[in-house]
């Protein structure tokens, strides 16, 4: 792959990637995950129960439309929720959101099952797949303006978000920041124009290459 393409995709993904660093979050109310298959998810949020940021952790999310998880584990929320007592997590400091598909449930169906065990958090640090983070951040913005939001993003290999199937995605979460604050699921976004010029390069070089190389 282009060396010059290479860094236009580092860049945005850190764009994407809305996250405090951890050193820096203050003690909040509660982790917050997004439920997904990728365990490092689970595995950061983790430490920043045992690092003292938070006392409870929401664990969100049913399954993707492709089965990714463990065959013996009906949920996403499940499988990270197993993961953390093996770490070493009570079980009562874990609330469990088991229907949600996707962002916009995740929070919203997140938030009422707290709400259902009496807890009302008024901040939360966020956990998902760090170029997520930033719609993430936004969708907690517009549904509970309330509640401060904070992002912890665990490190990415260089290497892993620079397969073409994956600089699509990318370019698909930029694509959904506009179309999502059109929809009302999250505030809008402002996209510094340098991002939205290496945005514009990377999807002409992807709709010019019929072999998905660039």
């Amino acid at each position: 792959m282009n060396k010059d393409i290479e860094e236009k995709v580092e860049k945005i993904i850190d764009f994407l990637t809305e996250a405090e660093p951890d050193e820096s979050l203050p003690k909040t109310d509660a982790i917050f995950v997004f439920g997904h298959y990728d365990l490092r998810i689970a595995e950061q949020a983790a430490g920043l129960y045992f690092g003292g940021k938070a006392p409870k952790i929401i664990l969100t999310g049913r399954s993707g439309k492709i089965h990714k998880i463990p065959a013996n584990f009906e949920s996403e929320a499940e499988y990270f929720a197993d993961f953390l007592k093996k770490k070493g997590v009570p079980e009562c400091d874990l609330i469990l959101e088991e229907e949600s598909t996707n962002s916009l449930e995740n929070v919203l169906f997140g938030m009422k099952k707290a709400a259902s065990f009496g807890f009302f958090p008024r901040s939360l640090i966020l956990c998902a797949m760090p170029p997520l983070l930033r719609r993430s951040r936004a969708t907690f913005k517009k549904q509970f303006p309330e509640i401060k939001v904070f992002g912890s993003a665990f490190p990415l290999g260089k290497e892993e978000w620079q397969t073409p199937a994956r600089i699509s995605r990318i370019l698909g979460e930029i694509d959904r920041l506009r179309e999502y604050a059109e929809k009302g699921d999250i505030v809008p976004t402002q996209i510094p124009l340098s991002i939205r010029r290496f945005y514009n390069e990377v999807r002409h070089l992807e709709t010019e290459s019929p072999s998905g190389r660039m």
